[in-house]
């Protein structure tokens, strides 16, 4: 019995696969061999397969008709070998010649069932990930549960005493949904993190599950991880569940995703949010959320994606939508009075004195009443500075909306205009008489 067996999905990686190839063969460890499961490839890469084994005892494959999908090429892989433990890597990706080594000497040493190496996202076009160069024994579950990609090492038999097998389901995540169950089984869970190990290229459109993300079919694997979630204590379980919520599935209602849809997309990305966040995030975890993602959420549970489509474009032009009443801001029926704020700053304009530029961070307002405050007095003045009363004073000046008010920042040079000695003050704007 070897050590670990590295399973490897191969579909059409043609100009990648000798970079994977060539990185395992410089491998370290004594003791490993290679399954290469050809997905039915039709790019070369089904001959480069056969030619590996021939020149390396150590390597071996098995073709098989298109599935479609890396998870029944990895359950093919996992069946056939027979190893201690158990590395699943990308045919697009590449390996450091200590990787092996380094994880099976720390999993025997730790007694860990599932090793997590320093994983470098290179050229990814979805993670900036940078690794974490840091050896945990007992890694916290709450950091195991921002990765959930297969690139992992697995104890054969923690994997087997579990009934771990991939989902062959054509559905995104489906890697995700068994490294959740692996995380929640009870077993030792770390990462070795002294040194590099493995280089996550994700190359974009090279996948073997490579298509248009479907809504419907992505909010069912996160509910399936959800679910996994939920075997941890409550506490526990609730915070992992928000994090994953929020990167799963909020994200793809925010300015950079929403409003570039189509019509159907936006509607199924809106409902499939508002199935997950009606099953798992009840609304006192939902109010834990950062002021935008809670907004989105708010607006999700109303299953209207009309509503979500103008939030996520309102958000993008920099304003939100809104009506007060009653003292209350609303988007449509969500309240959103809890993030009321606003940014007033004060710019030099040359030859014309100083404008005040209104930025409201969450929500749209008016432009707003410039007062300066002298003592227990407020002397009105209009947005190019001109008083609408003489100002007996210097006094620092106000931004009002209706019960708000905002301090208007300024760090700019001192200004002369229209009888007035404009300055900057502890990063505030101070009004006052010219000398």
């Amino acid at each position: 019995m070897v050590d670990v067996s590295v399973i490897v999905p191969v579909f059409n990686k043609g100009p990648y696969l000798p970079e994977l190839i060539a990185s395992l063969r410089r491998q370290t460890s004594p003791s490993f061999d290679v399954w290469l499961i050809d997905d039915g490839s039709t790019d070369g890469c089904e001959r480069l397969c056969d030619e590996v084994v021939s020149s390396d005892p150590r390597f071996h494959v098995i073709h098989q008709v298109n599935s479609g999908w890396p998870g029944r090429p990895r359950n093919v892989g996992i069946a056939a070998s027979d190893s201690r433990y158990l590395f699943f890597a990308d045919a697009d990706d590449w390996c450091e010649p200590t990787l092996l080594s380094d994880l099976v000497g720390f999993a025997d040493e730790h007694s860990s069932d599932v090793v997590m190496p320093a994983v470098a996202a290179d050229t990814h076009a979805w993670s900036s990930r940078e690794p974490v160069l840091r050896n945990d024994v007992d890694l916290d579950l709450r950091e195991a549960f921002t990765s959930l990609t297969p690139h992992k090492l697995f104890r054969r038999s923690y994997f087997e005493g579990l009934g771990l097998r991939f989902t062959e389901e054509k559905v995104p995540l489906e890697d995700g949904q068994l490294v959740a169950q692996a995380y929640v089984g009870g077993g030792r869970i770390s990462r070795f993190g002294e040194r590099l190990g493995y280089h996550w290229m994700g190359r974009e459109g090279t996948n073997i599950s490579y298509s248009p993300r479907d809504p419907a079919a992505h909010a069912h694997s996160v509910a399936s991880i959800m679910r996994s979630v939920r075997q941890l204590p409550g506490p526990l379980a609730d915070e992992i569940n928000l994090d994953m919520y929020r990167r799963k599935l909020l994200r793809y209602l925010g300015p950079n995703y929403l409003p570039r849809m189509t019509e159907e997309r936006q509607r199924g990305w809106v409902l499939g949010t508002a199935s997950i966040v009606e099953q798992f995030i009840p609304v006192d975890l939902e109010a834990t959320l950062a002021a935008w993602p809670r907004l989105a959420s708010r607006t999700a549970r109303l299953r209207e994606p009309e509503l979500s489509v103008a939030l996520a474009q309102a958000r993008l032009e920099g304003v939100v939508p809104t009506e007060r009443v009653n003292g209350h801001w609303f988007i449509g029926p969500v309240v959103v009075d809890d993030i009321v704020g606003g940014r007033v700053r004060a710019k030099r304009v040359v030859a014309r004195g100083v404008r005040v530029v209104c930025r409201p961070e969450w929500v749209s307002v008016r432009s707003p009443r410039l007062e300066v405050l002298v003592g227990e007095d407020r002397y009105l003045l209009v947005e190019m500075m001109e008083p609408t009363l003489p100002i007996p004073a210097p006094g620092p000046v106000i931004a009002a909306w209706d019960d708000v008010e905002v301090p208007v920042e300024y760090d700019g040079e001192s200004v002369l205009h229209n009888g007035l000695c404009l300055e900057a003050r502890d990063g505030r704007l101070v009004a006052g008489p010219a000398a």
